[in-house]
């Protein structure tokens, strides 16, 4: 018999993925603060709530995909949070991406309950998440991992088992590190190209062809030719987790100095008025410095 599965935060990435577990088969109990987020996933046979504590109770798993270390902390700890309702032996899931310290301190206090967590933070798209192709990074017990690999796989492709509670969390932070470092330098790669008169989709094969190839060029490079930004993982979240990843860096002592150099960048993009759409929009920033405009129209001087 599948298991009863809670999902909390149906969001840009929550909402597809929570479709993929209905898909699957599971029993499924969703909860968002803005509810008509969960008619669609209520038309197609999930049941929705009025609170984490609510999903607590109905769910033997409740996943949060949420924005913040502070959000997981109300939805799992807060007084109507999902341990307000949850029996002994019920297993959390946060695949939000938090610190990883933030992390470690809910699950003890989850464990205080006698309930499970594991931190499952995902790498992908909303395409990905729509087409349950993600990648998963799971730390925590090894054996509720187990227990739970049927529902990650109703989500993902690659689902790896990173090691104790918090090393998922560890995962994100090096990802999230190479991604907004790779996404900054692909915006600048196509401003110089742009300011020196190439054409940018030739530019573009030729960077897929060697050690320059990247996910970010692969898939944002021609978004940011087009002057496509509709959001896929959007610009502020990236300067979120490039905090997160410092302070990380900074826990650890880890000096990261591109980081924190692609950060200032997606916070002055931000700072223009870019953080609702795409990362790619960074590349606002950059043509504002270069006096420039990246596009289909490109070498139009600003």
């Amino acid at each position: 018999m599948k298991k009863k599965v809670g999902f909390i935060g149906l969001g840009v990435m929550g909402k597809p993925m929570a479709r993929n577990i209905l898909k699957a088969g599971f029993p499924l109990t969703v909860y968002n603060r803005t509810q008509e987020k969960t008619r669609e996933l209520v038309s197609s046979g999930a049941t929705a709530v009025n609170s984490p504590k609510a999903v607590g109770e109905s769910a033997d798993v409740v996943i949060t995909m949420v924005s913040d270390s502070p959000d997981v902390k109300e939805i799992i700890l807060g007084d109507q949070g999902v341990l307000q309702g949850a029996r002994k032996g019920t297993i959390i899931i946060d695949m939000s991406t938090i610190s990883p310290m933030a992390s470690k301190e809910i699950a003890e206090q989850v464990k205080a309950r006698g309930c499970y967590m594991l931190d499952a933070p995902v790498v992908g798209s909303k395409k990905a998440a729509e087409e349950a192709s993600l990648g998963i990074m799971v730390g925590g017990d090894r054996k509720i991992f187990e227990d739970c690999l049927e529902i990650f796989q109703a989500m993902g492709k690659k689902i790896t088992y990173m090691g104790a509670q918090g090393m998922g969390a560890y995962t994100k932070m090096c990802i999230q590190l190479m991604v907004g470092v790779t996404m900054e330098a692909v915006a600048e790669c196509l401003a110089l190209g742009a300011k020196a008169g190439l054409n940018l989709n030739d530019l573009k094969e030729c960077t897929l062809a060697g050690g320059a190839k990247t996910g970010n060029m692969e898939m944002r490079g021609p978004k940011i030719i087009n002057r496509d930004f509709e959001t896929h993982f959007a610009l502020k979240h990236m300067c979120k987790d490039l905090k997160l990843v410092l302070a990380t860096g900074d826990e650890l002592g880890v000096p990261l100095p591109m980081a924190a150099t692609a950060l200032e960048m997606f916070k002055a993009a931000r700072a223009l008025g870019h953080g609702e759409e795409d990362v790619s929009s960074v590349i606002h920033a950059i043509e504002a410095l270069a006096g420039i405009r990246v596009g289909s129209h490109q070498n139009n001087q600003l």
